[in-house]
């Protein structure tokens, strides 16, 4: 009986991957925070520097120490509470833009009004965060918004949905008519900065800063300061509850 040749096929073994593998390791950020209160900001230090391994290149409490930080250190991303003393969160959103556009903001705040919400919007910003969120959400925010991509809640899609739908929301915009100075004064008098206290503050004279006020409230259809308050609230750059 003759035999029969089997052929048998070898063929090299597959290289099998390991059941489970690590993600690759997103780099660290470079983050400038801007808060004014001491407690919040020096926690935000602590765990997302610290403990969550991102490099801040600073902590400050105002709009402008935020804006003189940003310039000089150029971070990715700038995580900004809106409530601030002086420059409004919104305010220090405009100047920044025409500092840098390089910089990521991710908002961290607990304003949600339909006009803040909509000043946002328009400024531009990456991202948002309530402060009634866990701490898990803020981390997983600053690294989407840190690393491109953005970062908004249910809430946050319902507010503007509302404010897009509220057409006289869309169409008062009086305040971009105003100049760098005229809103750095009609923030002043909405603090209840008297034009003495104003023009001491921005190096003026006392006739100039009340020249600047009428200015802006003839540009902001307002006739008095209590007007100016109100309009300044409406648009979410001042907070009525803020001393």
């Amino acid at each position: 009986m003759k035999s029969r040749r089997v052929k048998i096929r070898v063929t090299r073994p597959l290289a099998l991957q390991p059941a489970t593998t690590n993600p690759p390791a997103t780099r660290p950020l470079r983050l400038a925070i801007i808060e004014d209160q001491a407690a919040i900001r020096e926690m935000l230090v602590e765990l997302l520097g610290r403990q969550g391994g991102h490099a801040i290149v600073g902590a400050v409490a105002t709009g402008g120490e935020g804006l003189e930080l940003v310039t000089k250190e150029k971070p990715d991303l700038v995580l900004l509470d809106i409530q601030m003393p002086g420059m409004s969160g919104i305010d220090f959103l405009r100047r920044l833009r025409r500092a840098t556009d390089r910089t990521k903001v991710l908002v961290f705040s607990a304003r949600q009004e339909t006009q803040v919400i909509r000043s946002l919007v328009q400024e531009g910003i990456h991202g948002y965060v309530n402060k009634s969120q866990r701490f898990a959400d803020l981390r997983q925010a600053v690294e989407r918004v840190g690393h491109g991509g953005t970062w908004f809640d249910d809430a946050f899609g319902q507010t503007v949905r509302e404010a897009l739908a509220n057409p006289r929301a869309q169409t008062d915009r009086q305040i971009e008519q105003l100049t760098p100075r005229e809103r750095e004064i009609a923030l002043l008098i909405g603090l209840s900065h008297s034009s003495k206290e104003v023009a001491g503050r921005l190096g003026l004279s006392i006739k100039t800063a009340e020249n600047h006020r009428s200015n802006l409230m003839r540009k902001l259809g307002v006739r008095d300061v209590a007007g100016l308050v109100r309009y300044l609230v409406r648009q979410g750059l001042v907070d009525p509850t803020n001393e």
